[in-house]
């Protein structure tokens, strides 16, 4: 399928929100897993491929990479955010979906908002508050590791990718979403 007239609006619908319900869901599950199995273990960590992977349970109560440490009474903006996010997404699948890798694309990118807007506002973290539960941990071979993310963060940046790759790659006029300029 390459153009819109070969993707009817309903299947790429579908399509979309499946990729989010099950891309939302591993991530809630694995979070809550991660939760079970890790807490109870020596620094909350177990090492999975070693030395390049470890599972470590954290609460981030900020933004990605705790750019702002953390959110305090505005994590509800974020919440909010994430409906946001899926709402353009749907829009943007409507006016420019070309086919079902463009849905499962924003379907991934609306799974990981709502994975982790849910954990924002509602995932209630030690200490008191909530936080976002990351626990996978890439080490470097040369010492220290990638922050902590989990499968929403993942979800987000395939996504994201995906779409960016598809949009660079497209040929204009055809593959290409249509651009407007207002006049």
């Amino acid at each position: 399928m390459s153009g819109m007239s070969d993707a009817k609006p309903g299947r790429l619908i579908a399509w979309f929100v499946s990729a989010t319900a099950v891309g939302c869901g591993c991530d809630l599950q694995s979070k809550a897993w991660a939760e079970r199995t890790l807490e109870g273990l020596p620094s909350q960590t177990m090492s999975v491929v070693e030395p390049w992977l470890d599972l470590t349970l954290a609460y981030n109560r900020g933004t990605a990479f705790s750019v702002i440490g953390d959110l305090g009474s505005a994590r509800w903006i974020f919440g909010v955010l994430a409906v946001v996010v899926v709402a353009l997404l749907v829009g943007m699948l409507l006016r420019w979906g070309r086919d079902r890798i463009d849905a499962l694309a924003m379907g991934a990118v609306a799974g990981g908002a709502i994975g982790n807007g849910v954990d924002r506002v509602f995932r209630g973290a030690p200490g008191g508050g909530t936080g976002v539960v990351d626990f996978l941990q890439i080490n470097y071979p040369w010492g220290g590791h990638w922050p902590l993310f989990n499968v929403a963060d993942a979800l987000l940046a395939v996504g994201v990718a995906v779409l960016l790759v598809r949009g660079v790659l497209a040929r204009p006029g055809v593959d290409a979403p249509p651009t407007t300029v207002a006049t």
